[in-house]
């Protein structure tokens, strides 16, 4: 057997040696022992030779990057030591490749945390700046062979491709406009008398034309196919490729040996035609982006001070120089100098790294840090980037598992769909061969074009993302589109009650306790702005008229209270054990205690309203699942609850974020497909933990990243109907998968018994795609419409 580099899998001429292994340069040798040194073989278990031939690239290539300027407009995110760059790796082209780039830290200790979107080919890589310069960075991935793309380069180079795309197309329409010109005696032979050297002439014009179709229209698939086949992979431009070498070099042994005219019309068509498709498959998924970007109508919101009053206005609004305020664990939407005298920001967000940052007033926060502790106020510094605060909550992290099994299934089938076709062709070919010879080249190639997968992966993804669009457009935005696969198959629902099932903006307020003066209402108003729970929020709601003044140290214990000092003062409030009571017994409404420099001043006796149509919302979920409830609260409500949810073992008081995890965990274990819903704030643990966990925003437009969907409050009572929608779209995905491998049974038939040209076969191709994404979309739409969605 031939030999092959055990790195990247190439055939050479001359062999490297090294460590009782083959290789084919001394590139693959350094890539190698690069990866053995760090321990990281596991690279070669994943797929076999999965490297890429090693480059010598030079340690001062990337020294452009390090001066400040270059490196600010670079860098997503830059705090203290700590940076985040976004970049297009253009050679990830397998599991092991992503391996590889997500355990970089693994070849350098810089390197905090690296996320890989194979789709796009992008690596989102956290780095120290103190152990690591960027232009290191980029030495590293060169190193093994990835050399990176900054985006904005990428984005002007897409530009150029869509271009060239257009000019290659060009080029094919008008040579075969004018091939088709040129063959018109061949076409009309029995009608029309012509020199027999003039229409020979025509006939040697046509095939210098076909020429720079060959090499310049059609080179993208020639270059694909060869640079897959090195890498062992059987892509779906082999075929094409196949089929238009075919077609070339018979036509043209036909013209020289004089033995007929060729098929040079229908080899500029071909091409054309297949241009035309993917031009047409370019555009698709540039309509299917644009339909799963979120920066237009992003549920994003936050308080602006207008006046010296707190406004709540969409994010988007937010112009320089406004002035914002933030509170405790609430997203920072934009680049911002800070106002207060110091925060603590946590980044994680970002960077992954769950270290709060301490921060001095005039000192620059970046957006999508959150504030830890007390508000603060900020100044805008940058116009809001809608896009950048969604494509952080988009982006897939490691632990949230891999690809839906719809989405698995379709990926291996299309893996083999290639490799079935060409043998499919071959026997076609023999077959002819036998039988009738005329036939046998028109319908090898006919088989090769005709046949495509690009419908059937169209299916999945324009299916949901135009499902995803309308769920968005209806107030319930999905971070990724899978999740509407995983909706469509839910069988049970936990919802928290307290600002889920209630409206944190409903609410009856009382005080039982020591009499109370302005200064004390004062600094109870203060405490209770620092904090984002619906309690608080009822409390600073309801002690509007106060005065407000600066909390220090400020700490926030979910499920227990909230503490913090004020003029010198601690004052505590939340549960009773928490300002140092004894447990109280069971009461008819939610209590928040109070305590100032350690004295208890009584509690607030607070009572919530449920939202309006919380019933129906129950009801229509009990349609298709179990619904069960979860609540930090007393049970003063059980009566009432019990309406609904008759089964008391499935609702649950006196919760504790752990316990409300937990809840959840041991549902998992029954193997129920869980759903959890609710406000993001003492139950973000059950919403990691849930199969799907949806977090409800008020009109504060409050941000979960936990969540893998958030949904407006208002479109809280239309949940069950986008379940069932999510499972009209999943029928969809079946019928839209069902039209693709019909057509291309229906085509093969025709294009194996000799039946179809492949200049027709290439018309058709494009429109199998244009067939299922008409399909999906009419579809989709027409289930929305029957939902009340549209």
């Amino acid at each position: 057997m031939a030999k092959t580099c055990f790195h990247c899998g190439s055939p050479s001429g001359s062999w490297v040696r090294h460590d009782d292994k083959d290789f084919c340069c001394e590139g693959c040798v350094m890539v190698y022992d690069i990866l053995k040194e760090n321990k990281m073989d596991t690279y070669y278990d994943i797929n076999d030779n999965p490297g890429i031939r090693k480059k010598v690239v030079n340690p001062e290539y990337y020294d452009y990057l390090d001066q400040e300027q270059i490196k600010q407009s670079v860098l997503d995110f830059r705090d203290g030591n700590m940076a985040r760059v976004r970049l297009y790796l253009p050679s990830i082209h397998c599991s092991s490749c992503i391996w590889l780039i997500e355990n970089l830290h693994r070849l350098h200790p810089g390197v905090l945390q690296s996320t890989v979107n194979f789709n796009r080919r992008e690596a989102a890589i956290t780095y120290d700046e103190s152990q690591m310069k960027l232009s290191e960075l980029m030495t590293l991935l060169s190193s093994i062979n990835y050399k990176p793309h900054i985006q904005k380069e990428q984005a002007e180079k897409n530009i150029k491709q869509s271009r060239k795309l257009i000019t290659k197309l060009g080029v094919a329409g008008f040579v075969f406009g004018n091939v088709m010109l040129l063959s018109f005696p061949d076409y009309l032979s029995d009608d029309v008398a012509l020199h027999p050297e003039l229409i020979s002439t025509f006939k040697w014009i046509s095939l210098f034309l076909c020429i720079p179709v060959m090499l310049y229209s059609g080179n993208d698939y020639f270059i694909t196919a060869w640079k897959n086949l090195r890498k062992k992979i059987i892509s779906i431009d082999l075929p094409i490729a196949v089929g238009i070498i075919t077609i070339f070099m018979r036509s043209t042994y036909e013209l020289v040996m004089g033995i007929g005219s060729g098929y040079f019309d229908s080899l500029t068509g071909l091409v054309f035609f297949l241009l035309i498709g993917k031009w047409y498959q370019a555009k698709t998924y540039e309509a299917l982006s644009f339909d799963n970007d979120y920066s237009a109508y992003f549920p994003l919101g936050i308080t602006r001070l207008e006046n010296n009053t707190e406004v709540i206005v969409p994010i988007n609004q937010l112009k320089k120089g406004d002035r914002i305020s933030v509170r405790n664990g609430e997203i920072i939407p934009a680049d911002a100098t800070l106002q207060s005298l110091g925060a603590s920001v946590d980044y994680s967000f970002i960077t992954g790294e769950s270290v709060p940052v301490r921060k001095k007033k005039e000192e620059l926060i970046y957006a999508g840090g959150r504030v830890m502790g007390s508000a603060i106020l900020l100044e805008v510094e940058k116009e809001v980037e809608t896009g950048y605060l969604a494509g952080l909550w988009k982006e897939k992290k490691k632990e949230e598992g891999e690809e839906s099994m719809l989405s698995h299934t379709l990926n291996v089938v299309s893996k083999y769909f290639t490799i079935t076709i060409l043998l499919i062709s071959l026997l076609t070919a023999l077959y002819w061969m036998w039988q009738d010879p005329s036939k046998a080249l028109l319908a090898f190639t006919s088989v090769l074009i005709i046949a495509c997968p690009c419908a059937l992966a169209l299916s999945v993804p324009f299916a949901f993302g135009h499902a995803g669009r309308i769920m968005g457009k209806n107030h319930f935005y999905l971070k990724l589109s899978s999740v509407i696969e995983a909706l469509s198959k839910i069988t049970t629902v936990v919802f928290d009650k307290t600002g889920t099932l209630t409206d944190p903006g409903l609410f009856d307020v009382q005080f039982e306790g020591e009499t109370m003066n302005h200064y004390t209402h004062s600094l109870i108003k203060s405490l209770a702005h620092q904090s984002r729970h619906p309690l608080s929020r009822a409390l600073y709601s309801h002690l509007v008229k106060y005065d407000e003044m600066e909390v220090f140290d400020f700490r926030e214990q979910e499920g227990l209270g909230v503490e913090g000092t004020i003029m010198n003062q601690p004052v505590k409030m939340g549960a009773a054990a928490f300002v140092g009571l004894t447990d109280e017994q069971t009461q008819e409404a939610a209590r928040v205690h109070v305590s100032i420099n350690g004295d208890y001043q009584g509690f607030f006796t607070i009572r919530n309203f449920y939202r309006p149509n919380w019933k129906q919302l129950l009801q229509g979920i009990q349609a298709a699942g179990d619904v069960h409830l979860l609540s930090g609260d007393n049970d003063a409500d059980k009566t009432v609850l019990n309406e609904i949810i008759t089964n008391e073992d499935h609702l649950r008081f006196y919760q504790s974020p752990k316990d409300k995890l937990e809840y959840i965990r041991a549902l998992n274990h029954q193997y129920q497909q869980v759903m959890m819903v609710g406000d993001g704030l003492n139950d973000v643990g059950a919403l990691k933990e849930a199969k799907i966990g949806i977090a409800v925003a008020d009109d504060v437009y409050q941000f979960s990243p936990s969540s893998d969907a958030i949904i407006s409050a208002d479109a809280l009572v239309k949940l069950p109907l986008f379940m069932r929608f999510a499972k009209s779209a999943l029928r969809v995905v079946y019928a839209a998968i069902g039209i693709s491998f019909l057509y291309n049974v229906v085509g093969l038939y025709f294009a194996v018994t000799g039946q179809l040209s492949p200049l027709f076969a290439a018309i058709l191709m494009p429109l199998s795609s244009a067939s299922v994404v008409v399909f999906t979309s009419l579809m989709v739409m027409g289930a929305a419409k029957r939902k009340g969605l549209l």
